[in-house]
């Protein structure tokens, strides 16, 4: 069975473009929340978080 959320192939970009969008997107969906618009203030609550 295929994914259909992934890629037919392995492609150690997208693997790792699929890892880090779980990771940090409900991160950054939090600081939006709490009311950050720009760059520099989602990375100010995310600090980890590289650009």
């Amino acid at each position: 069975m295929k994914d259909k959320n992934g890629y037919g192939q392995f492609c150690p970009v997208a693997k790792a473009a699929e890892v880090l969008a779980v990771k940090w997107t409900p991160v950054i969906i939090r600081e939006l929340m709490c009311g950050s618009y720009r760059f520099s203030d989602i990375k100010k609550g995310v600090p980890l978080m590289s650009p």
